[in-house]
C-alpha cells in the first residue's frame, strides 16, 4: 500500500491550497500567510494566522477551514493617496478593513509616504478560522515551522512589500523586520500551544 506523501523536510513555504491538495499541510504547527492586494490603488492587507494541534482541515466552500486554535495578526499598507487616512481601519469599507483601531497599531511612514500599520498584539481565534480561495492578486501561503521561519517570513513580507504595494525597498525591509519580529514574540509556539 502506498504510503501518503509527506512534506520534504526542506520545504519552508508552499502554496497553501497546493498544501492541501497535496496532503503537505503542517497538521502540528504551522503560519498562513494571506494578501489582499488592490492593484489599482496599491492599499494592501496581509493577514498572519499561526496554528498548531489541528484537530481536521477540511474544503468549506471556497475555501478551507481549520478545526485549530489559532493567532491572527492583520497589516495594512495605505498608499500615500489613500482618501480615508483618517477613518479608523476597522470602520473601513469592507475590502479596506482589518479588525483594529489605531491605538493598536503600530505605524511606520515609507519615503513614498505610503503607511504600514500592524497590530501590536495578535487577536486569539479560539475554535476554527477559514482561509478563502485568493483570487486575482491575493495569495495565501503555508510557511512550515522551521529553525529559519521568521527570517523566511521576513523575506516574503520585504518582496511582497516591495513589489506588490510599491514600498521602497528600505521601507520594504524595515517593515518587514519589524513585523516579523512581532510574529516572533507574541505568536510563537511557546505556552499554550505547547
Amino acid at each position: 500500500m502506498a504510503k501518503k506523501p509527506a512534506a520534504p523536510s526542506n520545504i519552508k513555504v508552499k502554496n497553501l491550497f497546493d498544501a492541501y491538495a497535496s496532503d503537505q499541510m503542517p497538521k502540528d504547527q504551522g503560519y498562513i500567510v494571506s494578501s489582499f492586494i488592490n492593484n489599482n490603488t496599491g492599499y494592501a492587507i496581509y493577514e498572519v494566522i499561526s496554528y498548531s494541534g489541528v484537530k481536521a482541515i477540511y474544503p468549506d466552500g471556497g475555501g478551507i477551514t481549520f478545526q485549530s486554535q489559532g493567532r491572527k495578526l492583520h497589516a495594512l499598507i495605505e498608499p500615500a493617496s489613500y482618501p480615508h487616512k483618517g477613518t479608523e481601519p476597522y470602520l473601513r469599507e469592507k475590502a479596506d478593513q482589518i479588525p483594529l483601531r489605531f491605538k493598536e497599531v503600530e505605524k511606520l511612514v515609507a519615503k513614498n509616504q505610503s503607511s504600514i500599520y500592524y497590530a501590536k498584539e495578535p487577536i486569539e481565534s479560539l475554535s476554527s478560522f477559514t482561509i478563502s480561495r485568493p483570487a486575482g492578486f491575493n495569495v495565501s501561503f503555508v510557511f512550515y515551522n522551521r529553525p529559519d521561519l521568521y527570517s523566511t517570513l521576513a523575506k516574503f513580507f520585504e518582496q511582497s512589500f516591495a513589489n506588490d504595494a510599491g514600498l521602497p525597498m528600505a521601507d520594504a525591509k524595515k517593515s518587514a523586520v519589524a513585523i516579523s519580529a512581532v510574529i516572533k514574540k507574541t505568536m510563537n509556539f511557546k505556552g499554550q500551544y505547547d
